[in-house]
């Protein structure tokens, strides 16, 4: 695997270290009463052994991260072919997720018990459990902005998508409405859910109440109509994917960072909003839900109707573990990360699969792994023995060192359907009489002998 490509593939990922690190470390400023998931009276949150948990909390999440980070740099410059990189690449980004939640939760379970201990809950949270039901009322309502402005993204993204379809190249056409046009509506449905949740409740302050839902609103308003934004654009880039592969490349990454810079300063804006907003309250009573919230990070309430509730800092959303469906939406998540290494070895095994072609009866036949494609013989138009393989561009389908199938763009012969071992020629360009194009070749040398049995052009 070429050595640039192994970089741009780290290169997408070895930012989340950095990202995990500063996340959990602002996780353990003082926010709404909260630090590292536990809420504490505002009178005990300058206690020294309170700090020291903390601090000691801050050594160990940078150790991991300069370890992380080396480990990442480590594996971008290691020469593997794609199946095995991508296995590594998807364990390592399993570790990056996980590991930096472990010292998170044992930081979470030993303030717990501290201030179990220490007696650090007061005898008034009824009354401030009561305030924080109201939230449930929701008497802060926000006007949703009207659909204007999510439809010009859509108009935007709708524009060379249906372009393509009308140039009849209709897989084209459906990835790009799945990530254009479909996207901008979703975030237009997303939008319009998220400004429904519960109120900021976190003392009797009403107008703190009232301020800190309106900012998590105003925040999530602006992430939601960026992405729809992203969504709107992304299919003009899409449009030089055959013609100019590195344009494409080049404008997805640049619309890509963006969007995540953006959506990363309004988190970590809003955090530092809401840690200078709390910073006084809490003096007579204060909202205190720890029991609600396993490790600090899971939101379990039978109480509780609904299913997506708001992170307790920050823009972020989760799930009512409670409910049945929240289980399975975080038993689903939970698997998708364990399993995301298999994908790695199931490209593994591809990559080492060997393409067949052969005839069998009066059908021409190209198998490898699952792909199976038959041509009748005598639907044949022509054949075209090829001693060199024409440039090619993935449309949809596998693109690995040993095996490119699927449909693909190859140099001036258009759009094929492939099925070839790149590394071993000659290759075969087979025509049906609806003008159909077929890409194949053999792994084991058997493509000459089958063209020999073939009518040649």
């Amino acid at each position: 695997m070429e050595w640039w490509v192994n970089l741009i593939l780290w290169g997408t990922v070895i930012w989340i270290p950095i990202l995990m690190y500063v996340q959990t470390v602002n996780d353990a400023k003082f926010k709404k009463n909260i630090a590292v998931g536990v809420t504490i009276p505002p009178e005990s949150q300058q206690d020294p052994e309170l700090l020291a948990v903390i601090g000691q909390f801050r050594k160990v999440e940078k150790r991991l991260l300069w370890v992380l980070l080396l480990s990442g740099v480590v594996c971008a410059l290691l020469p593997l072919s794609l199946g095995v990189l991508l296995t590594l690449y998807l364990i390592w980004l399993d570790v990056v997720i996980v590991l930096p939640m472990v010292p998170y939760v044992r930081c979470n379970q030993t303030l717990k018990a501290m201030k179990q201990r220490r007696g650090w809950r007061r005898p008034d949270q009824t009354a401030a459990a009561t305030v924080a039901d109201l939230s449930t009322v929701d008497l802060w309502k926000e006007k949703p902005r009207t659909v204007l402005y999510f439809l010009l993204p859509f108009v935007l993204s709708m524009l060379p998508t249906a372009a393509v379809f009308l140039e009849g190249d209709a897989v084209m056409g459906w990835v790009m409405m799945a990530v254009g046009p479909l996207w901008v509506a979703l975030s237009w449905v997303f939008y319009r859910y998220a400004i429904r949740r519960k109120a900021e409740v976190v003392d009797d302050n009403d107008t703190l109440t009232e301020t800190l839902t309106r900012l998590r609103r105003q925040a999530w308003r602006r992430v939601w109509l960026w992405m729809a934004w992203l969504m709107g654009l992304l299919p003009w880039c899409m449009v030089f994917y055959t013609t100019q592969p590195v344009v494409c490349i080049l404008g997805t990454a640049a619309l890509t960072i963006v969007f995540t810079a953006a959506a990363v300063w309004q988190e970590f804006r809003l955090r530092a909003i809401q840690s200078r907003l709390t910073a006084g309250s809490g003096q007579t009573f204060y909202v205190d839900e720890d029991d609600k919230w396993i490790w600090g990070m899971f939101y379990y309430n039978p109480n509780d109707t609904n299913l997506m509730v708001n992170a307790r800092v920050g823009i972020n959303t989760t799930v009512n573990m409670a409910r049945k469906p929240g289980k399975l939406i975080m038993g689903f998540s939970a698997l998708v990360l364990l399993l995301m290494p298999l994908f790695g070895v199931w490209m593994l095994v591809e990559e080492r699969m060997p393409v067949e072609l052969s005839i069998q009866g009066a059908v021409l036949e190209a198998r490898h792994s699952g792909t199976h494609y038959e041509i009748p013989l005598a639907e044949i138009a022509s054949v075209d023995v090829l001693e060199e393989l024409p440039s090619m561009i993935k449309v949809a389908g596998t693109g690995l060192e040993g095996v490119r199938k699927g449909q693909y763009t190859a140099g001036s012969y258009g759009r094929v359907t492939a099925c070839i071992d790149p590394r071993t020629g000659p290759w075969l360009l087979v025509t049906d009489d609806d003008g159909a194009q077929y890409l194949l070749g053999d792994s084991n040398g058997a493509t000459a002998q089958v063209a020999a049995k073939l009518p040649q052009s």
